[in-house]
């Protein structure tokens, strides 16, 4: 493995945004967000041939899952740097994702495997294959009263 260079810990940081911009945007139902962190003509692989294209089709994919729940909480952490160049890069991403329904909790954990492209103004996924190592489905339990749950508003 060779060393590190400055450029490259650049461009990591920069993909670091996105994928951690990708959580947030999914917790705040901010559609624009989403799109935003996505090429024209990006991909969006679920797995068994439930693949999405175009950043128009991710918008109403957007729309429809983050639909599903009255919270989210998604957790990306060890991003692994497979190949990163001046204008792309491959990386593997460990996700945790919690969801609520309001009847019941889904919990996945598993991995994004993204292909990435310099936009210019922002790094993009080009490619995105989710891939679950598992999920559970536990009863959902009222949030303590103490407790205010973040801004979640209805997708423009």
């Amino acid at each position: 493995m060779s060393r590190v260079t400055p450029e490259q810990m650049v461009a990591r940081a920069e993909i670091a945004d996105t994928l951690n911009a990708y959580s947030r945007g999914v917790d705040r139902r901010d559609i624009d967000l989403l799109a935003d962190l996505f090429t024209i003509d990006a991909t969006f692989d679920y797995g068994h041939g439930n693949v999405t294209q175009g950043r128009g089709n991710l918008r109403g994919l957007f729309v429809a899952a983050t639909g599903k729940y009255t919270a989210t909480s998604h957790h990306v952490s060890t991003i692994n740097y497979l190949r990163v160049d001046a204008a792309s890069a491959t990386t593997i991403t460990y996700v945790y994702a919690f969801h609520d329904s309001g009847d019941a909790h889904f919990h996945v954990w598993g991995c994004y495997e993204d292909e990435l492209v310099d936009d210019g103004d922002r790094w993009r996924i080009a490619a995105r294959r989710v891939r679950p190592a598992g999920a559970k489905t536990t009863t959902s339990e009222a949030l303590p009263d103490r407790f205010e749950r973040y801004a979640r508003p209805e997708p423009r």
